[in-house]
């Protein structure tokens, strides 16, 4: 029996139901409708309107749902309800029962959308349309009752063949589990193993293995010759210059043209080439601006490839995007193999806790009870289907909806709570498969947080590799000052706190492996009183701790986020008041460290892998929370090359964080990475000011392999022409929006924004550096444009940046605002982006702490920080915004920048001449509309 109701609000207490459709299906076929329309008591919201298509006219002659409840109940009977979301319709329908007297029979339903999560995990979305179109499902119209219910009822179907192709084990494992929630859905489950029962057995698939009791998938799973071996057989010795071999295979009539249709040479990616197989053949590093549409990717890693054949040694590849590495695995390799005739091998290396623990699943899956969070249950339930099927066992192939963060770290890999050999998935481990792969790799496709991690431990988390190729490298600066620094949550503190032990001394990690050994004779003399004592020393730091995160809070000031810790305010009363919270810990941390190392040895003697693997947990969860508040207890210590600050977000309830960052990476940089590897390309779309890269040079510390003649440069320009192409348009009027309070910038620019989209009729995106701006002006835009039939998709408001993404692709007469992320990395070719607005230029704010500590360390050195710092940073930035428009050669569109200052200030020349061939339209706001619109028609 699938139902669905539309409402007047989300509230089942105070909003009313104004639509109610049923379908009953038997065998397959639907056997009879319900469908009704209700006049609520108070005219329909613009919203509910817009959402349903039911208008308030709609329902003027319609009945009251208490003079058709008794008939709709009727249909329902003693069946229990399915619905998309069932919480929700039962929820309204329980209400609605509860004014008239009356009661549902049956309140227990079975959710489409649970079932979906659990059975589709790897699915973007979870909204009744999208599955249906996923799963073929031909639908009517979305929001209304009827055509809403009977799409959830041929759902269900669906889910039924889905839950079918599971082995019988897993689904027995579902019921159990399903059985904590719901005993409906537990008796939808045992159906369906029945089924799997009749039909095909016990059986274990072929691509997948079951040990412990537990089933996973087999993919990946590396050859069983020798790394080493498989890739010295591959190697073919020195032969010709790289350069001349990779030219060959690009140019026009080469290898590369015979295979792709309507191939043509690119001169930008010939002259890339010739840099990226200079510096492998010469033993030297390179930085290369390679212009949108260059190709830069076939640009290394043809040569790249050439390097490892010739010469037998690996060649890594980082990136600082997801997208890139994902371009370069699924589209790039799979050319790049049948240049090389299949015989290239190539493997993606993430960081460790993007695995998932096949150990941490199973224990976690073991410990769930009847008290377990329904969010928990069904988390986990999905990660049971997801290992049937999982390419690499990867937090990427889910999506946040159907694993939530916290339940995934407590199942990621990691290596503090890992037992090695002795954990019986060790064979099977999905991280140390990828490890095995990389070491069987020609290259190897990483990303520059790993690549760094890299570096920082010896060189033991990579496979050894020879040569390095940076690309995405304006972000490798960022990426090493996150790195290199710390960070500390007083959330994430309590977290693990609450993981070792809560409730006090009932639940949790310690209190569990009390219990566990309580009946053994294996734990070691004296180990009992010591984790009864730690248990009370982590209740008492985890309070010290959260008194500390309150001194600290309170040096931020009003109206601010975040506080930089200077010297000054090192002798405010409430920072000595943090001091001495942490120097009264001292004791009992040391403790606690000790019977972490006390923890690890006991592991190393536990009669069984479970035995270890409950310790180990134990061990690396108390020194994950140890590590944390040692950076707490570090920061009472200044240290001159680093800068330290305080965060506080949130207003009523508000989450306080530390921060530390080294001021200069540049040295460390140049002796950790530039000084030990001879062969490094560094290579981005902006990584030049003006043509010139002695930015890029100073920031990222190649000083010294410029001044030694180790370094080669070389600006690739686009091959696109940009000034046929493009309109940089700035309205000469406009006012300066800086120094307006948010709502009237939003006033003035919600209007000028609804005239460019009526202009550019939508495929318009809009980038903010201020999300209070981006969210008041989206508040002022979206229903003028919903008039025009223009939707608008904004940040922060309406999903993610990969739904927001999907939803302006499919609908072209759309707006997106966006900031931060929306800068680069985002590909919309064509007619999907026509129109580009700039709000202001992208200006890191100078309050920033580390950058205010650079700003200082610069002006002490009698250098100017706004020209040597901040300039060449804002254009980066901006010639990264820039850079979503023109994505093909067929590409036309406009850029409009609503910042006087790039013509008013003399800087302003700085940010137009880093635009290829890009000269900017002055005029008055109603004449770049009317410019707008003819260059656009």
């Amino acid at each position: 029996m699938a139902i669905d109701v539309e409402t007047t609000g989300l509230n089942a207490t105070t909003d009313e139901i104004i639509e109610v459709g049923g379908v009953r299906v038997v065998d397959g076929e639907i056997a009879d409708t319900f469908h009704r329309l209700f006049k609520p008591s108070r005219p329909l919201s613009d919203e509910i309107v817009a959402l349903t298509g039911i208008t308030n006219s709609m329902l003027q002659d319609a009945a009251s749902i208490e003079d058709v409840l008794p008939e709709l109940l009727n249909f329902i009977g003693d069946e229990p309800i399915v619905a998309h979301n069932a919480e929700f319709d039962i929820s309204f329908l329980q209400q609605t029962c509860e004014r008239q007297g009356l009661s549902l029979r049956r309140a227990d339903g079975l959710c489409t959308l649970m079932l979906s999560r659990v059975l589709l995990p790897t699915l973007t979305g979870h909204r009744l349309a999208g599955i249906a179109a996923h799963c073929g499902i031909e639908t009517g119209a979305s929001h209304r009752a009827l055509d809403d219910a009977t799409t959830c009822a041929r759902l269900l179907e669906k889910l039924e063949q889905a839950a079918r192709q599971l082995p019988l084990l897993v689904l027995q494992h579902l019921t159990q589990m399903a059985g904590l929630l719901s005993e409906v859905t537990a008796d939808w489950f045992i159906r369906q193993s029945e089924s799997v029962m009749r039909e095909k057995g016990d059986d274990i698939p072929d691509t997948c293995e079951v040990r412990d009791g537990l089933v996973y998938s087999l993919s990946g799973m590396p050859n069983a010759a020798g790394p080493s071996q498989a890739r010295e057989n591959n190697s073919s010795g020195h032969g010709e210059p790289i350069g001349a071999q990779a030219r060959a295979i690009l140019a026009t009539g080469g290898k590369l043209s015979e295979m792709l249709a309507g191939y043509e040479a690119r001169e930008g990616q010939l002259q890339m080439v010739e840099q990226v197989a200079n510096a492998f053949d010469d033993g030297k590093h390179a930085l290369i601006e390679a212009g949108t549409g260059t190709g830069k990717s076939m640009a290394y890693l043809i040569p790249a490839a050439l390097y490892a054949k010739q010469t037998g040694q690996r060649v890594a590849v980082s990136t600082h995007t997801i997208a890139l590495q994902d371009q370069i695995e699924q589209r790039d390799f799979p050319t790049l193999q049948k240049i090389f005739d299949d015989k290239l091998t190539l493997a993606v290396q993430k960081g460790r806790n993007h695995y998932v623990c096949m150990r941490k699943v199973k224990a976690e899956a073991a410990q769930l009870s009847f008290i377990s969070p329904k969010e928990d249950i069904e988390n986990l339930m999905s990660l049971l289907v997801w290992l049937v099927n999982t390419k690499e066992g990867v937090r990427e192939e889910l999506t946040g909806s159907v694993v939530k963060r916290a339940i995934w770290a407590r199942v990621q890999s990691e290596t503090d709570t890992c037992i090695n050999k002795r954990c019986p998935f060790f064979r099977p481990c999905y991280y140390f498969r990828a490890k095995a792969r990389g070491q069987m790799a020609d290259i190897v496709v990483t990303n520059h947080s790993l690549m760094l991690a890299n570096i920082k431990a010896d060189h033991r988390v990579l496979p050894k590799y020879e040569a390095l190729i940076i690309d995405e490298a304006h972000h490798l600066e960022e990426q090493a000052t996150k790195h290199l620094g710390g960070e500390v949550h007083a959330a994430q503190l309590a977290f693990l706190s609450y993981r070792l032990t809560r409730d006090k001394g009932k639940t949790g990690i310690l209190p569990e492996l009390l219990t566990y050994f309580q009946n053994t004779q294996s734990m070691p003399l004296a180990m009992e009183e010591r984790l009864h004592k730690a248990q009370e020393w982590i209740d008492e730091i985890h309070r010290q701790a959260e008194v500390a995160f309150q001194y600290l809070g309170a040096l931020v000031p009003y109206g601010r986020n975040e506080q930089r810790l200077t010297d000054e305010l090192r002798e405010h009363p409430d920072f000595l008041r943090f001091s001495e919270c942490m120097s009264s810990l001292r004791a009992p941390l040391a403790a606690l460290a000790e019977l972490g190392r006390s923890l690890q040895e006991w592991s190393k003697q536990a009669a069984t892998d479970e035995e270890a693997g409950r310790i180990v947990d134990a061990a690396g969860y108390l020194d994950q929370w140890l590590q944390g508040v040692r950076l707490l207890e570090e920061m009472t210590v200044a240290n001159p090359e680093m800068v330290a600050w305080v965060e506080r977000r949130g207003a009523q309830r508000p989450r306080y964080s530390l921060h530390t960052a080294p001021i200069d990476v540049s040295d460390t940089l140049q002796r950790t990475l530039f000084e030990p590897m001879e062969r490094i390309i560094l290579t981005s779309a902006t990584l030049s000011i003006k043509g010139r890269f002695d930015y890029t040079v100073a920031q990222l510390g190649l000083r010294n392999s410029a001044e030694n003649e180790k370094l080669l440069t070389a600006n690739v320009p686009s091959p696109f022409n940009f000034a046929r192409q493009a309109r940089l348009c700035v309205p000469s009027d406009v006012p300066e929006l800086a120094k307006m309070s948010s709502a009237d910038a939003a006033a003035w620019l919600g209007d000028s924004l609804y005239q460019l989209a009526i202009a550019s009729e939508g495929r318009m995106l809009t980038l903010f550096t201020s999300h209070q701006m981006l969210r008041d002006t989206a508040t002022l835009l979206r229903d003028p444009l919903r008039q025009q039939n223009i939707a608008v998709f904004a940040q922060d408001i309406d999903g993610s940046r990969t739904a927001m993404l999907d939803a302006f692709r499919k609908n072209p007469h759309s707006v997106l605002l966006g900031a931060q992320s929306f800068w680069e990395g985002i590909d919309l070719p064509g007619d999907q982006l026509t129109t580009l607005v700039i709000v202001r230029l992208p200006f890191a704010p100078p309050s920033h702490p580390v950058t205010e500590a650079r700003h200082e360390r610069l002006t002490a050195n009698g250098k100017s920080p706004f020209w040597i710092a901040s300039l060449p940073e804002a254009v980066v930035r901006f010639r990264q915004g820039f850079g979503r428009l023109i994505r093909t050669r067929q590409d036309k569109g406009v850029v409009v920048v609503y910042d006087k200052r790039i013509i008013t200030q003399r800087y302003g020349q700085t940010f137009i001449q880093s635009l290829s061939g890009v000269r900017p339209f002055v005029a008055p706001e109603q004449e770049v509309l009317k410019h707008v619109k003819g260059f656009l028609s």
